[in-house]
């Protein structure tokens, strides 16, 4: 029992951990195929790219481990084990995962082709999609939408991890813009179309409203909002800093490191969203009870009389959270001039949490009584 709680603290770890390797290993990729002359000069070391290929197995392990754990009171551990990897699409993903990683471990190591290293990567990406919840409702809608979903992630967020934190300098920063804006735009749109279909497939966008009654409703929603402010902060490194790059005292990559930061931020969000039930399948197993929930209760979405009715009631102390989440969106754009990024970080921190406690408080619910709970 212990063992398997530690997992479920775990899984979340590591799937963040996931997310943040392939992004280096992404962003390595997609730089090397830009000249010299249009990008700052990045310091990454070989090793760093070595261990983070062989991370990928360990930390795409513990979710499938965690799952064989679940069924071995049941059949034993060797049995279950089999059954997860030969019938399980989670496993069968990790099995394809691993083997590709090995590829690219070489590739790396003996410092082969950048398109054969790019080869290896997209392959384990459809592997991730393959072993994703969302392919299990619609398997080739599915594969397409979660492997172009986390592509386009991966490409944008890896080429601002490298170049925030791994960068030399910032030589060449007009010229770097002049290619990585639009792709940002590009991946940008990508992202939300596909994220769209990911949503739809997964539960009803009908739904969205009374899903956060549960907490795989409230992880989205903070997901949803935490990408607010990265556009801000897209907007103030895209556009707003070609008008003072070419100052010497300005370094743009403080800016873009702030960045980086909100972006780790909805990777958490996203981890933790990836160990929850979506709406659907609790409503299905959902209980009545008897207790009336706290406020507590209803802000993190705990001992809610599910299945529920969520209708948007805004009152006015909610209206004023939301009016104060705003101002902190303003003030990320004015401190770009006047104060330091690390101001702006922590106001795009208070936008989410305050904007997040306005849309929560702004929702009235309305337990439904079912029939066959009677």
């Amino acid at each position: 029992m212990w063992l398997e709680e530690m997992m479920n603290l775990l899984t979340p770890i590591a799937d963040f951990a996931n997310y943040l390797i392939f992004s280096l290993l992404v962003g390595h990729v997609v730089l090397q195929f830009v000249p010299e002359s249009m990008k700052p000069s990045i310091q990454l070391p070989n090793r760093l790219l070595l261990i983070s290929t062989l991370g990928i197995i360990i930390f795409t392990f513990i979710p499938v481990f965690s799952l064989i754990l679940f069924f071995d009171d049941s059949v034993g551990f060797a049995t279950a084990a089999a059954t997860v990897l030969m019938s399980f699409q989670i496993g069968q993903g990790w099995l394809f995962i691993t083997v590709f990683a090995i590829f690219l471990w070489l590739t790396i190591y003996l410092e082969r082709s950048k398109y054969l290293q790019a080869f290896w990567i997209i392959l384990m990406m459809i592997a991730i999609g393959y072993s994703s919840h969302v392919s299990t409702q619609s398997f080739v809608v599915g594969i397409f939408s979660q492997t172009t979903h986390f592509l386009m992630v991966m490409v944008w967020v890896g080429v601002v991890l490298l170049v925030s934190w791994f960068s030399k300098d910032k030589d060449h920063w007009t010229e770097f813009l002049q290619w990585f804006s639009p792709l940002a735009v590009v991946c940008m749109v990508n992202i939300f179309a596909t994220g769209f279909v990911i949503m739809m497939t997964i539960d009803q966008p009908s739904e969205y409203l009374n899903g956060w009654a549960t907490p795989y409703g409230r992880m989205l929603l903070f997901k949803h909002i935490s990408i607010i402010p990265i556009i801000m902060f897209a907007i103030i490194n895209g556009i707003l800093s070609k008008r003072v790059s070419a100052s010497s005292q300005y370094d743009p990559r403080t800016w873009l490191k702030a960045e980086s930061v909100i972006l780790l931020l909805v990777f958490y969000f996203t981890a933790v969203l990836g160990t929850l039930s979506p709406p659907f399948e609790m409503m299905e197993n959902a209980t009545q009870t008897a207790s009336v929930p706290t406020w507590i209760d209803w802000l993190l979405a705990k001992n809610l009389p599910l299945p529920i009715e969520i209708e948007f009631a805004p009152t006015f102390f909610s209206i004023l959270l939301i009016t104060t989440a705003l101002l902190f969106l303003l003030l990320i754009l004015i401190s770009y001039r006047k104060m330091s990024p690390v101001f702006a970080t922590v106001f795009g921190g208070c936008f989410i949490l305050t904007l997040y406690l306005g849309l929560i408080f702004s929702c009235a619910l309305y337990p439904i009584v079912r029939a066959d709970i009677l």
